[in-house]
């Protein structure tokens, strides 16, 4: 079983698959794009200390990207999975407390929906099949029409009643139907005036509500009417059963009075006859904000959540709209936009943890900022863990100190600082480990190049940086046999050229820094006057050298950007 997060289980399932009985918030703590070993181990090592000392929320360590192959071989040997990729922070459907939907059948009676409505105090139903799939919708106010348009009654051709429908919505019995008539049809009359009038407006197939006219109900069978509804649980005589017997006519007995069994009448009309099928719907990751303006759009106020075969998930309305939602994130080893996961401006950043220059990521609140100048962001964070004297297991202390030699080549560019290297001889005793002889082999296994295209290997571990006017990339790689990467060198520049006008780059930059030699290769496409100013070389045919090993974050990036603004 791969180890995770959870200080009490350290079982990684619990922690990046929540399940359905653990209600606490998430908090996902992530790294930058692109994500390199420092930013991994950071996110999984904080995402470990928060747990252990924070029950308010259940933080979970992701990523932005692909991992590289030296981070790979980090998770593999301390039996970790790799954290979730997550493509945006955007709130989607997905982040809302959805509760399980009223719905209604396409045979219910609007009678029954309307009660439904007026018992859960709402004003819209989805309405479903039998396997919740999504047939249509149906409003007050549509309920509201068709009584209306009903009130002087019409032509049931259009609407048909169905018999089971009318009975349940009347609380009617069937006194006779000898044609086994399911469905009232022909035109609806109240017969309300004299008789003369009555059968002079009468024509066969149609129904119509009266009370206990003996007479008249005689007259009305013959004429040929398709039902008959008495009202009032009037008594009907044998002679008028008899006749409806003969001449096939369905009597049906109401214990209502006339003008509330009218009434009712309208809302006996199945769902499916007047629901309506334009459902204005949503997936369950579509983006809060297109939910909203598809809200605004509706003339029911709502969207419906369908999965991907139309099975109703839920329902928002504009109440569920009031308050904003957002993710809740916690930023390790960057605090630049350009770096960090789309729709970071969207979500609740709660802390950043990084060891950058200051970045352009702003919030609508204080926060806990935690930047220091040393070498990696895994030495920040297991600094907290020493202070706070929680428990390091050994995989964690393995991760962490993976980070630390990572982003300082072994504890030898300039950005280290004692700090770093107390932080790390700690971890390697957790681990018991030899500082020198796991370097070498956590950069023996970030070095490999062997089958990866030039593109993977530019993108490697690449960063975007905007410097004054500029918009930077900046690409680096540690290798062992020179003559491996001069091979690819071609395709190389290839695909820094094309990255560069993909992007809109001013200037695309590939380090290349051998850890046995001084000095950097460096590859440059774009505006090669900022390199050549900034480090008083000369690019010849894309390409210079520089004397010394960079770091990116202390050397390489103070040093352009004084001439990006320029």
């Amino acid at each position: 079983m791969k180890k995770g997060y959870n200080p009490q289980e350290f079982e990684m399932r619990d922690t990046l698959m929540p399940q359905e009985s653990n209600t606490q918030e998430q908090v996902f703590i992530i790294g930058h794009k692109n994500p390199d070993c420092d930013s991994v181990c950071s996110a999984i090592g904080y995402a470990y200390f928060k747990n252990m000392i924070d029950t308010r929320y259940l933080y979970v360590p992701a990523r932005v990207g692909e991992l590289n192959s030296e981070t790979l071989y980090v998770l593999e040997k301390f039996d970790f999975e790799s954290p979730i990729d997550i493509e945006s922070l955007v709130p989607t459907a997905s982040d809302m407390d959805l509760k399980k939907p009223i719905v209604a059948a396409p045979h219910d009676s609007l009678k029954n929906v309307a009660s439904l409505m007026k018992d859960k105090t709402i004003r819209i139903v989805p309405v479903v099949d039998t396997r919740r799939k999504l047939l249509g919708i149906i409003g007050l106010k549509d309920i509201a029409e068709h009584y209306i348009d009903t009130m002087g009654f019409g032509d049931l051709s259009t609407t048909p009643i169905d018999l089971n429908i009318l009975v349940d919505t009347l609380d009617a019995k069937v006194i006779t139907n000898p044609g086994n008539i399911g469905k009232l049809t022909g035109m609806i009359f109240i017969a309300a005036m004299q008789k003369s009038s009555i059968l002079h407006r009468i024509r066969a197939g149609d129904v119509v509500i009266l009370g206990d006219r003996t007479d008249v109900q005689i007259e009305l069978i013959n004429l040929g009417c398709s039902a008959l509804i008495i009202t009032g649980n009037s008594a009907i005589s044998q002679e008028v059963i008899r006749l409806a017997a003969e001449k096939g006519t369905l009597i049906v007995s109401s214990p209502h009075h006339t003008f509330d069994t009218a009434k009712l009448l309208a809302l006996s009309t199945p769902l499916r006859s007047i629901m309506s099928k334009n459902v204005p719907v949503a997936g369950l990751y579509t983006r809060i904000s297109e939910i909203m303006r598809k809200v605004a759009e509706s003339k029911y106020r709502c969207v419906l959540l369908v999965d991907g075969d139309n099975r109703l998930i839920g329902i928002i309305t504009r109440t569920d709209l009031l308050h904003p939602i957002r993710k809740k994130v916690i930023l390790v080893d960057h605090n630049e936009i350009s770096q960090a996961v789309d729709g970071v401006q969207e979500a609740e950043i709660l802390e950043i943890i990084d060891h950058h220059r200051v970045g352009d990521i702003s919030t609508l609140m204080p926060i806990h900022v935690h930047n220091e100048p040393i070498g990696s962001t895994c030495t920040i964070v297991a600094g907290f863990m020493f202070l706070h004297q929680v428990d390091i297991p050994p995989e964690i202390a393995g991760l962490l100190l993976s980070g630390i030699l990572s982003d300082t080549l072994i504890l030898s560019l300039s950005t280290t600082t004692d700090r770093d290297k107390e932080i790390a001889h700690k971890l390697a005793k957790i681990l018991n480990a030899e500082i020198e002889d796991y370097g070498k082999e956590l950069l023996t296994a970030s070095i490999n190049i062997k089958g990866k295209s030039a593109r993977e290997i530019l993108l490697h571990d690449f960063k975007e940086y905007l410097l004054a006017a500029k918009k930077v990339g900046v690409g680096q790689m540690m290798v062992f046999d020179e003559d491996e990467i001069a091979a690819k060198e071609n395709d190389i520049k290839s695909e820094m050229e094309r990255l560069r006008k993909d992007k809109q780059y001013d200037l695309v930059v590939f380090l290349i820094t051998n850890p046995l030699k001084k000095g950097e290769k460096i590859l440059v496409k774009g505006d090669k006057r900022i390199i050549e100013k900034a480090f008083a070389v000369t690019v010849e045919d894309d390409k210079c050298v520089v004397p010394e090993t960079l770091s990116r974050k202390k050397d390489f990036i103070p040093a352009i950007g004084y001439f990006c603004g320029s």
